[in-house]
């Protein structure tokens, strides 16, 4: 992901969390004020270890804080059911893991494309 976000020269600080149990600490972390700057954007593995994709993404959206937050469901799953179940939960855009680098460099340009030009390369 890292270099598929350089080499769309986005300028961006990336926090990483370990699993879906540390993911849902932080939506809990930003609600309570303990976390103050919001992610301009969130990439979610749809199957993350301790909790699911889906399960954050709803957290998310219940979320005073980041229920705004765009987020790309980033998943190696095909199945229409998961896009549909995304999208109708709020992702952004769902991006199918292809099995090629080229293919995941186009993440790049939908993360450049949902924050914006100006605000990517501000960074």
């Amino acid at each position: 992901m890292r270099r598929a976000l350089e080499v769309h020269h986005l300028n961006v600080e990336l926090i990483w969390v370990q699993d879906g149990q540390a993911a849902l600490g932080f939506v809990d972390r930003a609600d309570s004020g303990e976390i103050t700057a919001n992610p301009d954007l969130v990439l979610l593995d749809l199957n993350l270890p301790r909790a699911t994709g889906m399960r954050i993404l709803e957290r998310m959206r219940r979320s005073p804080r980041l229920a705004g937050t765009p987020v790309i469901m980033v998943t190696s799953s095909g199945s229409q059911s998961d896009k549909d179940a995304a999208m109708k939960m709020g992702a952004a855009h769902y991006f199918q893991k292809p099995s090629d680098l080229a293919g995941f460099m186009q993440l790049g340009g939908i993360v450049r494309t949902l924050l914006g030009d100006a605000k990517a390369a501000a960074g």
